[in-house]
């Protein structure tokens, strides 16, 4: 019973309405009376108050009773409503009660009428309060996952929801006015007469397993729990004790494919484990594991044979498919049957599919050949599995990027102790040969010596510029556009090369790399063969990088592989870091370099593990100009 009644009264007479509250309230401690002279002063308080009941005058300007009562119905179909009126007639009782009323009060002399009216509305109101407490437990029970049913006190079927009827293979309607003895063989029946059931009633509750009876004959062993009512009815809740405790079998198993997972060593062991534990342990035929790839799902394993017919091995982002859906939406798809969709599955012989995401690493999916192959047990243990496979390749990835920020710390360490060695040695050298000139100087004087100093001091102002340079350019490089090679190699051309050399591009494409550090690269290679003599230079693109070659005399087999080391030079005035630049530069892209013999005997330079492309495809990266580099 609710702990207070709020009771909205309208009439049109205020005095009376005040009257009648005051009545109320002292018959019924918990009613709470508001009032109201019209049908819309009394639909304002609806509208800001919650009420319990409405009592209503029938006689009133503009709006009637009636017409108030059906407004009132359509906002509040279950709201209880007493027409308390002094005009009575048979005709006016007939319409309020066609019209939804709860029931029909004529106003009559003396008090006796208001105890009558709180008695009727305290009891409207608690049986409406009841009713929807037991409406919200009838949904409660439809919208759970174990069988449920209600007996009457003559042990038949008054309610069971869809999972308790699909349990034993019926239509709900058939099991309804039906006798619990209908869904047992006949010899469990003297069990449950002879035992449970005396049991449930002297303890209020019994639970165990029994054998259970299905449509179709065949039987099974349950999870059962029987429990009785104040009303003398039987609730019971029912499992599939196989189900569960193949489920049991199935999550214990998981649990060791989970510490495969977390012991795999690369992704692709991952994968190999998803499958294999779906079809051994979830016991599904067909599974695959899509992988994101620049926008596109890869099948990167497969339970089939990859020449099976209708093996299907990239799948666009845009197309539409159960395994895009489940990626873009990020939730599980369980389809029953595959022909009420749009969709074209890979196989038309595939009837359902169950497609669960990877987070953003790409989709799990299985498919079969028989309609309704899927449940939500099976949906629950894909998850599972799943969600084991996602954290394994979050931990790969991240030990991948830890690794790799690992050498490029150990890179740039190395780096740093190599430019130590450099300001220790190579600047040493010069700045003793400029304080030794400048001791001459102050002895014996001579504008020799200071000139002498002046080119100390321009190599060491050089060596800094170098040092600076290499450091700058061997970071590692995070963003790319798409360049020119034919452009790059023609603006870079006519800023370094000597008047007598000439440029000859072979090939046109471009490659994906920061535009300014491979202008130093073109920079670099085309002052190497203009120091070295040079007079033609040839530039091409390869299926996965560049080539810079000349004609010069070339670089001796046992020196090419030093020609890359910093301070190695063959020149009196060089300083040997433009092709160590161009070696760090490349190693910050991830390419590699190497020098050869060119077609003409000169030197060539090939530059791969590059990313390379038409130069029609997208927009090129813009240069601005600089001065040449050093």
């Amino acid at each position: 019973m609710t702990d207070q009644i709020r009771v909205l009264h309208v009439d049109d007479e205020s005095g009376f309405a005040e009257m009648a509250a005051e009545f109320l309230e002292r018959e019924d401690d918990r009613i709470e009376v508001l009032t109201a002279t019209s049908a819309a002063a009394g639909h304002e308080v609806l509208r800001e108050r919650d009420v319990d009941c409405v009592v209503s005058d029938y006689d009133m300007p503009g709006t009637n009773g009636i017409a108030f009562l059906e407004a009132v119905r359509e906002d509040h179909p279950e709201l209880p409503f007493v027409l308390f009126t002094g005009k009575g007639s048979e005709e006016v009782a007939s319409e309020a009660i066609s019209a939804g009323a709860t029931d029909y009060l004529q106003k009559e002399g003396g008090t006796d009428q208001y105890t009558i009216l709180a008695n009727r509305v305290s009891n409207y109101v608690d049986t409406a309060d009841a009713k929807t407490q037991r409406q919200r437990q009838l949904d409660a029970i439809e919208a759970a996952e174990e069988g449920i049913s209600i007996l009457d006190s003559d042990e038949c079927f008054i309610y069971l929801n869809e999972a308790y009827a699909d349990l034993y293979g019926y239509d709900i309607d058939e099991l309804v006015g039906e006798h619990w003895r209908k869904l047992y063989p006949d010899d469990e029946i003297p069990r449950v007469t002879d035992e449970i059931l005396p049991a449930l009633h002297d303890r209020g509750k019994w639970r165990g397993k029994t054998t259970g009876l299905r449509k179709d004959g065949t039987t099974f062993v349950e999870d059962h729990t029987l429990a009785t009512t104040d009303r003398e009815e039987l609730v019971c809740t029912v499992r599939d004790a196989t189900d569960r405790n193949e489920r049991g079998h199935a999550l214990a198993a998981l649990h060791e494919a989970a510490t495969d997972l977390e012991a795999a060593d690369c992704a692709e062991e991952v994968y190999d484990i998803l499958v294999d534990a779906a079809e051994r342990i979830l016991d599904f035929d067909l599974v695959a594991v899509d992988i994101l790839h620049d926008d596109v799902l890869v099948q990167e394993a497969w339970s089939l044979d990859l020449d099976t017919e209708g093996y299907y091995q990239e799948t666009p982002l845009e197309e539409d498919t159960f395994a895009t859906r489940a990626f873009h939406q990020q939730e599980t798809i369980l389809v029953e049957d595959l022909a009420a969709y749009d969709i074209t599955p890979a196989d038309p012989e595939y009837r359902s599919a169950l497609t669960v995401p990877i987070a953003a690493i790409g989709s799990f999916q299985t498919v079969s050949r028989e309609e309704a192959a899927f449940d939500d047990v099976d949906r629950e243990l894909a998850e599972l599995l799943v969600g084991h496979g996602r954290e394994a390749l979050t931990r790969l990835e991240t030990e991948q990027e830890l690794r790799e920020r690992t050498q490029e710390l150990e890179r740039q360490n190395e780096r740093l102790e190599e430019f130590a060695g450099i300001v220790s040695h190579d600047l040493r050298t010069p700045l003793s040969v400029a304080e030794g000139r400048l001791e001459l100087a102050r002895q014996e004087g001579g504008d020799e010596h200071f000139e002498e100093v002046s080119g100390a001091l321009d190599r060491m102002s050089t060596i800094i510029d170098e040092t600076l340079t290499l450091a700058r350019q061997g970071q590692l490089v995070t963003e790319r556009q798409r360049v020119s090679i034919p452009s790059l190699a023609r603006r870079c051309w006519s800023r370094v090369a000597a008047d007598d050399a000439e440029l000859e591009v072979t090939d046109d494409g471009v490659v994906s790399a920061d535009p300014e550090r491979l202008k130093r690269v073109f920079e670099n290679l085309f002052r190497n063969a203009a120091e070295h003599g040079g007079d033609t230079v040839r530039v091409g693109v390869t299926s996965d990088g560049f080539f810079v070659a000349d004609d010069g005399p070339g670089i001796p087999p046992e020196e090419r592989e030093r020609v890359f080391e910093r301070g190695f030079t063959t020149s009196e005035d060089g300083t040997g870091f433009g092709l160590s630049i161009v070696s760090e530069i490349a190693d910050a892209h991830g390419w590699d370099v190497e020098v050869s013999e060119s077609e003409s005997g000169g030197a060539c330079f090939d530059v791969t593990g590059v990313e390379t492309g038409e130069s029609a495809d997208g927009e090129l990266a813009e240069f601005v100009d600089s001065e040449p580099a050093e």
